[in-house]
């Protein structure tokens, strides 16, 4: 897992120029087994196959985590970005008004788990490829 490699990803999707499809990918042939995305301390921390992790801090630009969880809205912009419609900032900025304070991606298992700030969870399977 290099995170010389990883760390543009972020750079690169915030600012709309690589796909959650490819970044998939690329971590997948990093090494990486899931990774965590806290909205609440602006940092990602990354885990890989053989016991290695990493943590990067990110200025993330958003209103803070709203304090009620809302499956629906965080739903609304996972089908936006993932039809395209939508880029990464924009599911930041939705995420945490939707309540979502953190979620942890699991590549192997191919699910996304979300938390809202009083324990609220969602999950949520990558859709099958096409």
């Amino acid at each position: 897992m290099n995170e010389s490699v990883i760390r543009p990803l972020l750079e690169k999707s915030l600012a709309r120029q690589i796909s959650f499809p490819e970044i998939l990918s690329i971590l997948i042939n990093e090494g990486v087994e899931s990774y965590h995305v806290d909205f609440l301390r602006n940092e990602c921390r990354y885990y890989s196959q053989d016991g290695e992790s990493f943590s990067l801090s990110i200025p993330f630009k958003h209103e803070g985590v709203a304090p009620c969880f809302s499956q629906e809205k965080l739903d609304a912009i996972n089908r936006k970005v993932q039809t395209g419609d939508a880029t990464f900032s924009d599911f930041v900025r939705e995420g945490c008004a939707s309540g979502c304070a953190y979620y942890i991606v699991y590549l192997n298992g191919r699910k996304v788990r979300y938390f809202g700030r009083n324990g609220d969870e969602h999950i949520q399977h990558f859709p099958n490829p096409k």
